[in-house]
């Protein structure tokens, strides 16, 4: 009977909530670090990290008056007794230089987040980590970051229904690597599938290769019966899947 009654004090609503995603992403969080959660949509990441028992300030962000209102509300049924920070605005300006550890900016495109990062640069590298999980031009995005001066300190895959999303963790501070100094365009297949995070492994590196190399050979032959495509293009997209099935 006390064994019942145990599991059902540990029982959190918030776990038949939280994604895969997100829960990855609040376990790269520490629990004394103080979090921005920027495009919070239902707050389901902030309710998750104080349930987890970090105490710390958490603001929740969103330039859409009726999301925040939605995040109130979930914070509210489903944390009651615990305090955040709601704040309505277009990125970071709603706080300051400094304010907090972490700025967790997810399931946005990679352009979109350069732009984010990029209008508030001195922000950005005040923060003692960036956490970003890019819907799109994951590649563009790594190379911004490192064009800036943001080292890549961790890769991560984890699989979302029939997605395998990357979550990319970098810092101002984090010294750069001389692998991640990419001589080639942000679109190039060396940014979006680079060499560390192959050499990294796991078991949902070669499915993320799989998926690739199918969008690279339905291009291929799409181009085949394309009237107006170059060589120039061809070789490009087979030097593409040349290189991803190097990877496997």
């Amino acid at each position: 009977m006390k064994e019942n009654l145990a599991a059902e004090e540990e029982f959190n609503p918030i776990d038949n909530i939280i994604t895969p995603r997100l829960k990855l992403i609040a376990d790269l969080i520490e629990k004394e670090e103080s979090v921005l959660d920027l495009g919070t949509d239902h707050g389901y990441l902030p309710v998750y990290l104080r349930t987890g028992g970090n105490n710390s300030k958490i603001i929740l962000s969103d330039i859409s008056k009726a999301s925040l209102k939605k995040a109130k509300h979930n914070c509210r049924m489903l944390t009651p007794s615990k305090s955040f920070d709601f704040r309505q605005g277009n990125g970071l300006k709603i706080i300051k230089k400094g304010e907090v550890d972490d700025i967790v900016i997810a399931g946005i495109g990679g352009n979109l987040m350069t732009d984010i990062l990029g209008r508030d640069l001195a922000k950005a590298r005040a923060a003692k980590k960036l956490i970003l999980q890019p819907r799109t031009a994951q590649g563009r995005l790594r190379q911004w970051l490192i064009k800036k001066g943001f080292g890549i300190k961790e890769e991560h895959l984890v699989k979302e229904g029939r997605f395998i999303c990357e979550v990319i963790v970098a810092s101002y501070f984090q010294e750069i690597d001389e692998e991640m100094q990419i001589d080639a365009h942000g679109d190039s297949i060396l940014w979006e599938m680079p060499s560390w995070l192959v050499k990294q492994g796991g078991g949902l590196l070669r499915e993320y290769i799989e998926a690739k190399l199918e969008r690279e050979r339905r291009i291929l032959r799409s181009m085949g019966n394309s009237k107006n495509i170059t060589k120039q293009d061809l070789a490009a997209v087979e030097e593409n899947i040349r290189y991803l099935e190097s990877c496997k």
